[in-house]
């Protein structure tokens, strides 16, 4: 357990929930399918590793994002969400304001279990829509169609819910872009205050890319990324969410908070199998992961299987698979590459990297404002060129 309170605790905490109904033919996260008699262990065994990871004394501020990703959170009980829910206050405090989300797909989801969530603060959802095409998501596995999508909506504004995301994959096979377009208008209908969209990516040893190597089905097509992409950047910011990262679309002040931690570099604390963490090397040292002090933080991740972690949290008090001690070369390579995802940019810190952005705004790809510099909508579309670029511009010798 962390000795005390510091300035550089963490103001983030994800929660990773690996329950699913069934497996997404794409989806390579860690996920468990079934056994719902597993839900009160695994929520136990995460209250434990809170226990190893909670500050002695409560930290003042508390924390301002908590995060329930999964899997599908939404298919906790709400009993054990609040037991959760309760631990998490009792160990770290949840800031008056907090950013509270809960990822859920739509099956299952009604104007009841809405109203039960936000009785225990969450006041986000982050729904996995997909796609309201039935052609696509059949191809795509998922266990729900466009009615019941678009009855998940409707229920979450009965209920009030208030801030709502909705992810879409684009440059699907079976989705052409005129059935993308015409899905993204009528999820548009319901005036989502906030939409990721995805293209879809074929990770390595999942369904999908076995299907792929025996020739079962197409491969998704880059051309269809391109004109996709492009087409959901016109209609969402046309609609008033503007692109303020580069799969994310929100109404200003809507944008997700928990998830801009991330790409701002922030500290944040993950517990549950396949959760993935970021602190200081003090934090991480009085965690008992020993670090050299030139190193700027330090990333770990948990056990994958949840019966694994179970079983790892009640002999070591955490499910802790590993950690990668991160050295100022690292931060800076992902510090611009995190921030270039951004629609504010990231500021520039050596003369090198200067002299790299004007050669890509001679291209079109970025704008520079003093030592501020932005990818544009072409420069979004190579964004790794682009980073790579000012990467390669950053004489190593600078960062030591």
């Amino acid at each position: 357990m962390i000795a005390e309170s510091t300035p550089d605790a963490p103001g983030s905490l994800y929660l990773h929930v690996p329950f699913c109904a069934t497996r997404c033919p794409y989806c390579d996260f860690a996920i468990h399918i079934g056994d719902d008699h597993l839900h009160q262990a695994y929520v136990e065994a995460v209250i434990s590793e809170l226990d190893h990871l909670a500050p002695a004394g409560r930290p003042p501020a508390g924390l301002d994002t908590v995060y329930l990703g999964g899997g599908t959170p939404g298919l906790l009980e709400p009993a054990l969400l609040a037991k959760l829910l309760g631990a998490v206050e009792a160990k770290f405090g949840i800031s008056t304001g907090a950013e509270i989300t809960i990822e859920a797909n739509p099956t299952g989801v009604s104007e009841e279990l809405c109203r039960s969530w936000q009785a225990l603060g969450i006041n986000r959802l982050s729904l996995g829509i997909q796609s309201l095409n039935d052609r696509a998501l059949r191809w795509l596995g998922r266990n729900h169609d466009s009615a019941g999508a678009e009855a998940a909506l409707v229920a979450a504004a009965k209920a009030g819910l208030e801030n709502v995301s909705c992810d879409l994959i684009y440059a699907i096979p079976e989705q052409p872009t005129h059935v993308f377009q015409e899905g993204l208008e009528r999820l548009l209908s319901y005036s989502p205050q906030h939409v990721s969209c995805y293209e879809l990516t074929v990770e390595p040893n999942t369904p999908l890319a076995r299907s792929i190597a025996t020739g079962r089905v197409a491969r998704p097509q880059e051309q269809d990324f391109i004109e996709q992409h492009r087409l959901a950047r016109e209609l969402l910011e046309n609609a008033g969410l503007f692109q303020y990262e580069v799969s994310n679309y929100a109404h200003p002040g809507r944008e997700s908070r928990h998830n801009l931690s991330y790409w701002q570099g922030g500290h944040y604390l993950a517990a549950g199998c396949g959760g993935h963490g970021f602190l200081s090397t003090s934090a991480a040292g009085r965690l008992g992961v020993e670090v050299d002090t030139h190193n700027v933080g330090v990333r770990y991740w948990n056990l994958r299987s949840a019966s694994t972690y179970i079983k790892q949290v009640r002999t070591r008090g955490h499910g802790r698979r590993g950690f990668e001690a991160i050295d100022r070369d690292q931060a800076e390579v992902e510090r611009l590459a995190c921030g270039l995802r951004l629609r504010t940019g990231v500021l520039l810190s050596m003369p090198g990297q200067v002299a790299g952005a004007e050669r890509l705004a001679q291209l079109g790809l970025v704008t520079v404002a003093g030592q501020r510099v932005a990818a544009t909508a072409k420069g979004v579309e190579v964004l790794d060129r682009v980073t790579l670029e000012l990467v390669t511009a950053t004489p190593a010798r600078q960062l030591k």
